[in-house]
């Protein structure tokens, strides 16, 4: 008699960037560069963080639910009927924006504010709003 037994589906993450080349960080720990699969072994929420140099790093929470057939009792039965079930795939496709420089930023309103303060003297912004005409 031969008995087929099943095996559980695989849990697994794909991270692609644009550009490819990105630190992948999975619950602050490094697990390697984009492009990337991982298998992923429990199901709950995690950090996803992306980085590259140049670029704005990008975190993530991701989270990997539990299907019914993978549950109890349930498993015993969807294993035996289907001895070759689907992964369960989460692709994370993400492009990267360039790092913006302090240059590029418009800093206007605080330099504005840091002129304020400096006119203010040591008590405070109130004596440079009274001194305004």
């Amino acid at each position: 008699m031969l008995v087929t037994t099943g095996c559980l589906a695989e849990r697994r993450l794909l991270v692609e960037t644009t550009p490819p080349g990105a630190r992948v960080e999975l619950d602050w720990e490094p697990v390697g560069h984009t492009p990337l699969e991982l298998v992923i072994h429990h199901e709950g929420k995690r950090r996803l963080l992306v980085s590259l140099d140049g670029y704005e790093p990008v975190l993530r929470d991701i989270e990997f639910e539990s299907a019914w057939q993978n549950s109890f009792p349930f498993d015993v039965f969807t294993e035996l009927l289907n001895p070759l079930p689907e992964d369960d795939v989460m692709t994370v496709k993400l492009q990267l924006s360039p790092r913006r420089s302090a240059a590029a930023a418009d800093l206007s309103p605080v330099l504005e504010r840091a002129e304020m303060l400096r006119r203010a003297g040591p008590s405070g912004p109130s004596e440079a709003t009274k001194e305004r005409p």
